[in-house]
């Protein structure tokens, strides 16, 4: 197969039933850079070593070739809405900035798969089945922003305390089987964190209040389910409050109605305060989103390829 000489070459539908290596020779020969495969179906890829963007969606890939000897180009690397369940082969791939794998068949994975990617920034694995994550020494991304864990089975015995990410700032833990978090643990390990999400996992009252203390003090845009937990001991009452006269059906009227109307002040200071965070987390959102897209879409390449002919 001959390819035309431009750096960046899409598929789109039609079958390759395998990304090989004289297909990879082909496109060294024209210096394509980028390859985007949409709906394109790709049981098995070879990965290029001189690729330097490869976005996967919707191959039914099952598996990736990667080679611990070569050293590969590729820097924005996603897989996305394929049938990949084993990854460990992935840490021979230092170079990478981005890693999407959201909506595979991962279930069980090793942190130490990513501790070579010190340049990793963003890293996505949502919508997967992962039940377990693992690391058998301390885990320290560098320049690691964003982590997104959502979508998956994971449950309490998911250990935080052998990563190190100390510029994270967005993480997802939403839509798990989460009831206990370590608060802890995030403060320490994450100190630059600014967008927490939770939301829709059942966490215990003891991790909900702490996980409240923790994003007021620290200013977090945070999402999370509200629970209904027992109230904190109530607060001692100001001397400049008149002294009590002495009718208990009056104070008890008066008190009661006081409480109340205190309590639904906080139940709409809440949701006013949780549908600004939420539309904080949005915008957030939207704009690494718009970045993603800039450098999907931006076809100028400043140099042409400068790589040895691998085959």
């Amino acid at each position: 197969v001959q390819f035309p000489e431009v750096p960046q070459l899409g598929f789109i539908n039609g079958t390759i039933v395998h990304f090989s290596h004289a297909l990879n020779l082909n496109l060294f020969k024209s210096g394509v850079l980028r390859i985007f495969a949409r709906g394109t179906k790709i049981s098995r890829l070879t990965l290029p070593n001189t690729i330097e963007q490869l976005y996967f969606r919707d191959n039914d890939l099952y598996a990736v070739d990667i080679e611990p000897k070569v050293s590969y180009a590729i820097k924005f690397l996603r897989i996305h809405v394929n049938k990949l369940r084993d990854i460990t082969n992935f840490q021979h791939l230092k170079g990478l900035v981005e890693l999407n794998l959201c909506d595979n068949l991962i279930e069980h994975l090793s942190f130490d798969t990513f501790a070579p990617m010190v340049q990793l920034k963003q890293l996505l694995l949502c919508g997967n089945r992962l039940k377990t994550l693992t690391a058998t020494h301390d885990i320290k991304l560098p320049n690691l922003y964003h982590l997104d864990l959502s979508g998956n089975f994971l449950f309490n015995q998911t250990s935080l305390n052998r990563w190190f990410f100390p510029r994270l700032g967005n993480f997802s833990l939403r839509d798990n089987l989460l009831t206990t978090l370590d608060v802890r643990i995030i403060a320490q390990r994450f100190p630059v964190l600014q967008i927490l999400d939770v939301e829709h996992n059942s966490l215990n009252c003891e991790t909900y209040q702490q996980l409240l203390k923790h994003v007021h003090q620290r200013r977090i845009i945070f999402n999370v389910d509200k629970r209904m937990c027992q109230e904190l001991p109530a607060p001692v009452i100001p001397r400049s409050i008149p002294p009590s006269s002495g009718n208990e059906l009056e104070e008890n009227d008066g008190g009661g109605d006081w409480r109340t109307l205190v309590r639904q002040l906080k139940e709409r200071l809440y949701q006013q305060v949780k549908i600004i965070n939420g539309q904080r987390t949005e915008i957030e959102q939207l704009k690494a989103n718009l970045t993603t897209l800039m450098e999907q879409f931006d076809l100028v390449v400043a140099e042409p390829a400068k790589a040895n002919d691998p085959f």
